[in-house]
Formats: structure tokens, C-alpha cells, sequence
């Protein structure tokens, strides 16, 4: 079984929740974006930072349980610059990756924590992103156990995108409710999701409301080969 927690943190604002859900729900690995890569720390609880972005305003994490994960190969991914981050400044690092071996399980595996470009850009561009980024982690680790979770902002003809992924040999794993509940905004829905290949679903589940627009998301695998 491999737990795997991911939570969009609203430019910081939820970055003190970490530690706390940490201890709380133990997971194996933690995707984390729009984090102060300032303020990330290296350890959180069991959990050790294998990957991370520097230098600009909305970090993309990622963290392992040291316990059972050693860290082969770690990097940062340049993903299709969107129009967004032309025109905004924010960052073509939307990707953070590592390549682990599992103590527990003596398999090898591919990890990966995404932030998509926000909808100023088009689904198709997010897709282009989603590609990039699977094409990253199959690089890192060719034939491997994928898992790769974070906010693809891509809520709107969600069937689109697992139709998309299924022919490339990835499931789109996402929870029974929507993720994303911003104050007086129209906008809902399964903002934060998890893709992945050599493994079966479990379970997935929203975690209570923090400080965040998005909802913490707990996802559950399984190795299926």
C-alpha cells in the first residue's frame, strides 16, 4: 500500500498545516504546490524533502517517508512555458520528481508533484503540461510504477483528460467530491488528482477545509504488477 497526500497550500497561506496533516494521516510520499520554498522545511515528521522548487513565488514539493524510501535521482522539471506564465512571471518549473527505492516493498518506483497552469490557459495547453510531465517521469525511471499528484486545474470535461491519459497508459485517480472551494467563487470542482501506471486505486478521499482554497486530497494505492 502506498499513501500519498497532496495539497495545493494558496500562495502560503496554508504552508503551517504540513507538519500537522504529516503526523495525522502518516502518508508515504507528500505532493505539495503554491508552497514559500523559503519556508519549506527539509524534514516534516517521517518525512524527508526529496525535491523542490527555489526561486520563485509558488513552489512545487515534494516529500518521502525516510523510513521506507531511499532516494536514487531527483530533479526539477521544465514543463511548455503557458501563456500565463509569459505573461505573469510565474514558473516554468510546474514539476518535481524523484525516482525511490521501496524498502518495504524492494520495488523501484517514479514520483512526481504537478501544479498545472491556472485557466487562463486552455485545457489542451494543461494536457500539452500532463504529457510533458509523464514523459519526465518515464525518462527518470523507464518502465517503473508511476504515481505523480497535485492541482492539474483542469476540473472542466474531466473525461477528457482521462480519455487522454488511458491511451497513454496512465488512470486518472480523483476523489467522490470536488477539491477546490474558494470563498464567494462559482468555481467547483476536482481540481487535485493523481495520475497514475503500475498501480490500482484504493481509495481517495478529501481531507477537512484548511487554510487553503483547495481541500487537502489522500489517495491510497496499490502495486498491480
Amino acid at each position: 500500500m502506498l499513501k500519498v497526500l497532496s495539497y495545493n497550500l494558496w500562495h502560503g497561506r496554508a504552508q503551517r498545516e504540513l507538519e500537522p496533516l504529516a503526523t495525522t494521516y502518516s502518508p508515504d510520499v507528500l505532493c505539495v504546490q503554491e508552497a514559500y520554498s523559503s519556508g519549506l522545511p527539509e524534514r516534516l515528521g517521517g518525512l524527508t524533502l526529496a525535491s523542490g522548487t527555489t526561486g520563485n513565488r509558488l513552489a512545487v514539493a515534494l516529500y518521502v517517508r525516510s523510513e521506507r524510501f531511499t532516494v536514487e535521482a531527483a530533479a526539477k522539471v521544465k514543463l511548455s512555458i503557458s501563456r500565463h506564465d509569459r505573461l505573469v512571471g510565474g514558473t516554468d518549473h510546474r514539476l518535481v520528481t524523484a525516482r525511490v527505492h521501496d524498502r518495504q516493498t524492494g520495488r523501484r518506483l517514479v514520483l512526481g508533484s504537478f501544479h498545472g497552469t491556472p485557466f487562463t490557459d486552455s485545457n489542451a495547453f494543461r494536457r500539452l503540461q500532463v504529457d510533458d510531465a509523464h514523459e519526465a517521469l518515464r525518462k527518470l525511471g523507464p518502465g517503473l510504477p508511476t504515481v505523480m499528484a497535485g492541482d492539474f486545474n483542469h476540473p472542466i470535461l474531466l473525461s477528457m483528460l482521462h480519455r487522454h491519459l488511458k491511451r497513454r497508459g496512465f488512470t486518472v485517480a480523483r476523489t467522490a467530491t470536488s477539491t477546490f472551494h474558494k470563498n464567494r467563487s462559482l468555481v467547483r470542482g476536482k481540481f487535485d488528482l493523481a495520475t497514475i501506471s503500475g498501480f490500482d486505486v484504493s481509495h481517495a478521499e478529501v481531507l477537512p477545509r484548511g487554510a487553503s482554497d483547495h481541500r487537502p486530497v489522500l489517495f491510497t494505492f496499490e502495486y498491480s504488477r
